[in-house]
């Protein structure tokens, strides 16, 4: 049966996978088991929806755009393992049982779909998302693109990296940035305890200073001069240096030390 093809709506940042073959590649990639329950966010045509059926137990797609919607109905209509949701992502329910996410995100909605996930209650164990490298270089941070504060504010809790580089025609229509697929998997021992958690974020939002900034000044609020000198010979960083050349560990070790001094 011949597939009706969906006008692209530019209003909602969509490029399309060209390829069945790249989304196989893809699927095969991500972090998936024959047992999952799969979220997918913007399954867009199908093509990534279609794989994922073939490879877990049962996919739940989520969908903004009503004629899209319709059509995956349509093709999916008899398979009991797709489930089609004409729903904005972000006001979506997600699952109370084990799940992982999925999808070809609308570039425009990263930061709030990422937000979506990583303050679910539960969250996925993974998320595998196809977005703007620029965007997945601010959450996975590291050594080459360094620290950022929306890095350093997930890693306790996720671990994340940039898991394949995608080319623009790979996609329908090119988009005008590169895209990446980013991998997020949620820790099964969290480097922070819960309770500690908002200690933690206000103290890398009220440390992590503007570029040009030095790491002086970021940490005197917190740390005496003698207690700087001193960490800055432990843990191997120069005090006058910008605060991005600090690294995940140096940041998570300062609090360590922070809490340890004021318990």
């Amino acid at each position: 049966m011949s597939r009706q093809r969906v006008p692209r709506r530019a209003d909602l940042s969509q490029h399309f996978l060209r390829s069945r073959s790249l989304a196989a590649s893809l699927i095969a990639q991500a972090p998936l088991t024959r047992s999952d329950l799969v979220v997918e966010v913007g399954p867009g045509r199908g093509i990534l929806t279609r794989e994922l059926a073939r490879r877990c137990r049962e996919v739940v797609a989520v969908e903004f755009d009503g004629a899209l919607a319709e059509a995956l109905r349509t093709r999916f209509r008899g398979d009991d393992r797709v489930t089609i949701v004409r729903s904005d992502f972000l006001r979506f329910r997600l699952p109370d049982s084990p799940y992982k996410v999925l999808g070809n995100i609308p570039f425009n909605r990263t930061a709030a779909i990422v937000r979506r996930l990583v303050e679910a209650d539960p969250p996925p164990r993974d998320a595998w998302l196809v977005v703007q490298r620029e965007a997945a270089e601010r959450f996975a941070g590291g050594p080459g693109a360094r620290e950022t504060r929306s890095s350093l504010l997930l890693k306790p809790w996720w671990q994340i990296e940039i898991a394949r580089h995608l080319r623009r025609t790979d996609f329908d229509p090119p988009p005008r940035v590169d895209a990446v697929a980013l991998w997020l998997a949620r820790r099964s021992r969290p480097l922070v305890d819960r309770l500690e958690a908002a200690d933690y974020r206000r103290f890398i939002r009220s440390c992590f200073g503007r570029d040009g900034r030095s790491i002086w000044r970021c940490l005197r609020s917190e740390f005496t001069r003698p207690q700087i000198r001193r960490l800055g010979r432990d843990l191997r960083f120069d005090p006058s240096g910008p605060p991005r050349s600090l690294t995940f560990d140096q940041w998570l070790a300062l609090f360590r030390f922070r809490r340890f001094t004021r318990s």
